[in-house]
């Protein structure tokens, strides 16, 4: 676990519990972010739990499947990377989603709770001059995320490093348009790219891979 020595004995302690608790890193920065408490339902708390079973390394294929807006996007993709870094500020993401404009405003979501005042305090890091877009950005300990379409180029990016322990995960979050999955062929098409391109992007066989989605269809991608 990644450890920053901090003099202020509050923010060392609230340091130590969002590292320990996905639920609690959940709810400080919800709080930072939207100005009002986060609503913790029994189904967070189901998610938080399988959460810290993949850091651990319990857990290495997870599939997520609720409807939209019970936030499995907020604490599957947008947290995971946020405290996933904060664990280990190597971790490599590679976040996919059908729509392009989505999996850069959750990557830039991410970005903008590492990059602020509160994380700072707890987890200074740096993010790298060259490489500070809502599509790409790594920190100065080769840590980061690469965000783009199911159907984007993948190709040269991976999850994770070749190393044990948590170094990160492929995250794809909603991989087919609502709209689509009823078409064979676009859904089929997710699939065969998923098959053949993106489930070869992990720097191990270890690295995790969560899907996030809502059931659609018998043969989407879950």
């Amino acid at each position: 676990m990644h450890q920053q020595s901090v003099v202020d004995p509050i923010t060392f302690a609230r340091k130590i519990e969002c590292e320990e608790d996905p639920s609690y890193f959940a709810r400080y920065f919800f709080k930072q972010r939207m100005g009002s408490k986060m609503r913790v339902a029994p189904h967070h708390k189901v998610i938080f739990d399988t959460i810290n079973r993949v850091v651990s390394g319990e857990i290495t294929r997870l599939i997520i499947n609720i409807p939209p807006g019970f936030s499995k996007t907020e604490l599957a993709t947008i947290n995971m990377i946020a405290r996933g870094l904060a664990l280990n500020p190597r971790a490599r993401f590679l976040h996919l989603s059908y729509s392009h404009n989505l999996a850069l405003l959750n990557s830039s979501t991410a970005r903008a709770i590492v990059k602020s005042k509160d994380y700072q305090a707890m987890w200074p890091m740096a993010l790298r001059d060259d490489s500070d877009s809502k599509g790409m950005w790594w920190t100065e300990h080769g840590g980061g995320g690469y965000a783009t379409s199911a159907a984007g180029q993948v190709t040269g990016f991976r999850a994770g490093h070749m190393e044990q322990g948590w170094q990160g995960a492929l995250l794809i979050d909603d991989p087919v348009k609502p709209d689509d999955a009823f078409s064979e062929v676009m859904r089929e098409g997710v699939n065969t790219r998923f098959n053949e391109t993106i489930k070869s992007r992990l720097a191990l066989q270890t690295t995790p891979m969560i899907v996030i989605m809502q059931r659609i269809h018998y043969n989407d991608l879950s």
